[in-house]
């Protein structure tokens, strides 16, 4: 199973990583929209996760966020849902299982 980086950059980010408390020694990887864009013309989150290593399949990464979205915890904030498409930039922290990381999203 492949290593989860600490930051996930998608595109350019808004604000410098510095000003959102990246630092040097974290891991970061980084997509242009192009390669993350699926061919519907959507970033599909799933698939990021699957990507990264983070789940082995997006049927994994649905039956998870089915047994999330049951959980007061996580079903209020519309971020920490796994199953959808990223549509706007974001600055977003997620612990599935033992991974942490931030996904950040710019323009």
């Amino acid at each position: 199973m492949k290593t989860v980086p600490n930051n996930v950059v998608i595109g350019e980010p808004l604000v410098s990583l510095e000003a959102l408390g990246v630092e040097e020694s974290e891991t970061i990887v980084r997509f242009s929209f192009d390669e993350v864009t699926n061919d519907q013309g959507n970033v599909f989150l799933p698939h990021l996760l699957k990507t990264l290593g983070v789940f082995n399949s997006t049927n994994e990464c649905r039956r998870i966020n089915e047994q999330r979205q049951k959980s007061s915890k996580f079903n209020k904030d519309p971020n920490l849902n796994l199953w959808r498409n990223i549509d706007r930039p974001e600055f977003t922290n997620f612990k599935i299982g033992k991974k942490v990381f931030w996904l950040i999203v710019g323009e």
